[in-house]
């Protein structure tokens, strides 16, 4: 079998395949192997570029050309990097040249403790991905919220913060999809939880205040 003839299809079990395994398959010719990836990162890619963005329609397009850069770009991919790594790269890289250019799970969001070298804090449950029809009025209100105080960080700190707070990723991780310092990933979290918390605290106070009201 030569580099470029696409491998048997019929003898593959797409979804007992790693990412990185997958990749391998679309770097030999598979489109299938990649419609299996978009399905497991279309609503995380969207959901992180959303928070970015704070715009539904922007965020889509977004996330529809970031996965057509990866697919075009498919022979690029090294495994030195975890696909999921790779693929926010691109969507981060793409979020920054639109910022340049204008000038401009279940998930766990912590309120975070005034030692900023330290990630405890009190935490809030958040329902990962995307809402689903039968999500509750509260938990579209609180989604609300934060989404909201996120956007309150400024653009320079808001991805480092996205990616550790909501994504979940390590600051290795973190430093290999910006391209940042380590040093810099640290510091520029810290700076973003520091907004979010100032941010999020007074809307918080109103809405239980509503809701201890009977509102």
């Amino acid at each position: 079998m030569t580099r470029n003839e696409p491998l048997s299809r019929g003898r593959i079990a797409y979804g007992e395949l790693s990412d990185e395994e997958l990749m391998f398959h679309v770097q030999e010719g598979d489109n299938r192997a990649f419609d299996i990836l978009v399905g497991r990162y279309k609503n995380r890619l969207f959901n992180y570029l959303f928070r970015l963005l704070g715009d539904r329609i922007e965020a889509e397009e977004f996330a529809q050309e970031t996965f057509v850069k990866a697919y075009i770009h498919a022979e690029k991919y090294r495994t030195v990097a975890r696909f999921s790594t790779w693929l926010y790269t691109i969507g981060t890289n793409l979020v920054r040249n639109r910022m340049r250019n204008i000038k401009r799970r279940p998930t766990m969001i912590s309120l975070w403790s005034d030692d900023m070298n330290s990630d405890s804090g009190r935490w809030m449950e958040l329902k990962d991905d995307s809402s689903r029809p039968d999500e509750d009025a509260e938990q579209r209100d609180l989604k609300e919220l934060i989404q909201n105080s996120i956007e309150k960080i400024p653009p320079k700190y808001r991805p480092s913060f996205v990616l550790r707070e909501i994504d979940k990723l390590s600051y290795e991780e973190i430093a290999a999809t910006t391209g940042l310092k380590l040093g810099t990933v640290r510091s520029r979290i810290n700076r973003g939880r520091k907004y979010f918390r100032k941010a999020i605290a007074p809307l918080l106070a109103n809405d239980y205040r509503l809701k201890g009201n009977g509102s």
